[in-house]
């Protein structure tokens, strides 16, 4: 396939990957641009003659180093935190999401966390991620929560797909970085999903490739009888959160609660 020549001032792919991640500050090496190339697959020596003639804005290189610092303090709260959740048994995988999966953190910004839980046992597990990290969490209707942890994404894994199907949607699940997982189940996830290979065909492949196919989840007869108990803390905390929803979006087996601009 062969590139336009870099005087084409039309948008090719190439370009609008640089300039979506210019939004975030973000600029791209050769590397990046090759595994997060928007809708094609060029080769690498394509992406490396492509670059050359790309202009890289010398503020947002320094930005992004700038960030790499900050956010090195935040993945050490990250993974603490991990190492606390992955001794709930229903917890099957944990992922960093948002601007610390790309480590580009400003100083207020808080820990984003996807949960991915074993099935039938969504709200349980989001009581008992309360009850352990409860003093770390990020408290609702706080507008700056520095250093805080947010776990604003649970899914168990009978609700892996994804029904918003976007560009965002599929970076976010690409670049989600899985801190703990009991056993195939970031594989799962993206399998689930494949719709996300669309938008990033070169990034799922990669993504994929490097995945364990092994797979480990409790047995489905003690998940079932934990059942009741899940619907009725579904119920329960449904009604508290109730007078308080904007753009949340929960149901028995999953809960977003991102704002409404990423939802």
């Amino acid at each position: 396939m062969a590139l336009p020549p870099p005087s084409n001032r039309s948008k090719t792919s190439l370009e609008a990957t640089l300039l979506y991640f210019s939004k975030y500050n973000y600029p791209l090496i050769s590397a990046e641009l090759w595994f997060w190339q928007h809708q094609t697959s060029f080769s690498k020596l394509k992406i490396d003659k492509f670059i050359e003639h790309w202009t890289l804005n010398t503020e947002h290189s320094k930005t992004r180093k700038q960030r790499e610092l900050i956010s090195q303090q935040k993945w050490v709260i990250a993974r603490g935190v991990g190492d606390k959740l992955r001794k709930i048994p229903f917890v099957e995988a944990i992922f960093v999401t948002g601007s610390l999966a790309m480590s580009n953190c400003t100083p207020n910004d808080d820990v984003d966390l996807m949960i991915i839980t074993s099935p039938n046992t969504l709200w349980l597990t989001r009581l008992l991620v309360y009850l352990a990290i409860r003093h770390f969490r990020r408290k609702p209707n706080v507008l700056s929560a520095p250093d805080k942890i947010c776990d604003n994404l649970y899914l168990d894994t009978y609700h892996l797909p994804l029904t918003t199907h976007n560009l965002y949607y599929a970076h976010e699940i690409l670049q989600a970085k899985c801190i703990f997982d009991r056993g195939g189940t970031h594989r799962q996830f993206l399998l689930a999903n494949p719709w996300v290979k669309t938008y990033l065909p070169v990034a799922y492949r990669e993504s994929l490739r490097h995945l364990s196919l092994t797979n480990y989840q409790l047995t489905n007869q003690l998940t079932i009888l934990l059942y009741p108990i899940n619907l009725l803390l579904f119920w329960l905390q449904y009604l508290y959160m109730l007078p308080k929803m904007t753009t949340e979006r929960v149901s028995l087996g999953s809960a977003f609660f991102h704002p409404a601009s990423k939802a």
